[in-house]
């Protein structure tokens, strides 16, 4: 009799069991999702990319996978915070990896991140994002670095780009000849930066010079190919 009772309690319990996880994942589980901060896609297809797996349908198990670190975010996002503002539902804020800039190759503008991922495409130029050309570009895809024809020619661009963004210098784009030497235009000024292996100390001087001509509305060229530490500047206005 013992063994019969066993038999009985033990697929029950099983059932009971199984019931009360039913219960559970369907009462848990996710059937609206918002995002807030995607300016890459659209929310459908973010949404996509944090529902990749059968356990992050359900709040529980998708609220254990990010405590424990298992949430992936897409390659576009720096970060991210789930949170869950009632049942059933699954709020996404991204933090997306910020354009640095672009480069326009074969009729396309390719915009990359400060480490140089490419995070866009377009067939134009997107508005108020500088960018580069270069006939050196070699290949490129989605959310992998830009692929160039000079290896020096990448670190070229990310230095000047990080730099022009760290003194505040508007620009509208650079180009980069052959043999790596840069020369840059803002508005209807042209700056010849020539080629150098850190720009840093050369555009720390631009602000000023670059402000004053832009508030007069002069047209003309500074030529910072040779420049040296404490030398004077010269902005040669055209006729």
């Amino acid at each position: 009799m013992k063994g019969l009772r066993l038999c009985i309690k033990i697929p029950l319990i099983i059932l009971i069991v199984a019931a009360v996880l039913a219960i559970l994942w369907f009462t848990f589980l996710i059937r609206d999702i918002t995002v807030e901060g995607n300016t890459f896609f659209p929310e459908e297809e973010v949404a996509k990319e944090y529902q990749t797996s059968f356990w992050q349908k359900n709040m529980l198990t998708n609220m254990i996978m990010d405590k424990l670190g298992f949430t992936e975010d897409p390659p576009y996002v720096r970060e991210s915070e789930l949170s869950y503002p009632s049942f059933g539902e699954l709020h996404i804020k991204l933090f997306e990896k910020s354009i640095l800039a672009g480069v326009c190759y074969s009729s396309h503008y390719i915009y990359f991140d400060k480490d140089g991922m490419v995070l866009k495409t377009t067939d134009e130029a997107l508005p108020d994002i500088p960018y580069f050309e270069s006939d050196d570009i070699t290949d490129f895809s989605l959310y992998h670095t830009l692929t160039t024809g000079r290896e020096e020619l990448l670190v070229q661009m990310l230095n000047l780009a990080n730099r022009l963004t760290y003194y505040k210098l508007d620009w509208d784009r650079v180009t980069i000849d052959t043999e790596g030497h840069a020369t840059l235009y803002s508005d209807k000024v042209e700056v010849r930066l020539g080629k150098k292996v850190d720009y840093d100390e050369l555009l720390s001087i631009l602000p000023d010079i670059m402000k004053t001509a832009h508030d007069t509305g002069d047209e003309g060229v500074i030529d910072l190919t040779n420049y040296k530490a404490g030398g004077a500047i010269i902005f040669k206005k055209n006729a």
